[in-house]
């Protein structure tokens, strides 16, 4: 089950693993959507499914994080099953055409009027990182939300949004492939991109550390699955590793594929949960 749209890495991970998990596991495997709630509707549909391995979430693990609750909790009820990913960045883009070609021109804009922000949510790891700026910066964007980051992209080329909140590694795949490029004017991680050394990240221009994060995957189970069931799902993805198809397919999408245990899950959330209480989440 996938929370969020086609074109979002959630869906670019299901599809990356689903060949592989089907012959390790030598059973059809399929994926299918519950998009809304940020997420939070996919999580509550494999909750409430049977335990007995047949229905699992993918899902990014922050945004679990974000929308785990004391009144409705997440990760209480689903088990670990394994990491799929390192983490990766968002980005916030315009159009290469757009007036605004810095992170100073942004601010200038948005201090006189309020632009139309394309973003999967306010409330999911994409678009949090508009809802940091809208924070620290004092500003109020006009969010038209998507299903997925490529949709927000399209309304950006479409010119029916002014910037849009993206996935890093989607704004670099598109300046690859298009011949209308976007323009990265800030990320989200602790250290610049690679491929972007001239882009600051937010925390860097805000000058706080701490609003630094980044998104990584993780697969996950209703919390009463029984552990052998569990143990052969984490072996089948463990098993994966090293398929080369898998890698070949992940280095086309740019998805940063790295497969580890349910530990590496369980540390991952306690990071992520230290990254949503510094932002105050």
């Amino acid at each position: 089950m996938c929370g969020y749209g086609v074109g979002n890495p959630t869906d670019l991970c299901a599809q990356l693993i689903q060949d592989g998990l089907s012959a390790a596991l030598d059973e059809p495997v399929e994926f299918d959507y519950a998009l809304g709630d940020g997420g939070r509707r996919a999580a509550s549909h494999v909750i409430d499914s049977k335990p007995d391995g047949k229905t699992l979430l993918i899902a990014e693990v922050l945004n679990l994080v974000l929308q785990d609750t004391s009144a409705d909790p997440l990760l209480s009820r689903l088990m670990p099953i394994a990491k799929i990913t390192r983490g990766f960045s968002t980005a916030i883009v315009v159009n290469q055409y757009s007036s605004i070609a810095d992170w100073a021109g942004l601010l200038a804009v948005a201090r006189t009027s309020r632009l139309k922000a394309a973003t999967t949510g306010l409330d999911s790891t994409v678009g949090l990182l508009l809802a940091l700026v809208e924070q620290r910066m004092k500003l109020s964007f006009d969010p038209v939300e998507t299903a997925s980051t490529k949709a927000a992209v399209d309304l950006l080329l479409m010119r029916r949004a002014e910037l849009a909140a993206v996935d890093t590694r989607l704004a670099l795949l598109h300046n690859k492939r298009d011949s209308t490029k976007l323009r990265v004017i800030a990320t989200s991680g602790a250290r610049r991109s690679p491929e972007l050394p001239q882009v600051p990240t937010l925390a860097e221009l805000v000058g706080d550390p701490k609003l630094a994060y980044t998104i990584s995957y993780g697969v996950f189970a209703p919390a009463a699955t029984a552990s052998a069931v569990a143990t052969r799902l984490t072996a089948a993805l463990l098993g994966m590793r090293d398929d080369k198809l898998l890698q070949s397919q992940a280095r086309l999408a740019d998805i940063p594929v790295q497969i580890e245990g349910p530990s590496a899950v369980l540390e991952t959330i306690a990071r992520d949960r230290r990254v949503a209480l510094d932002i105050g989440r």
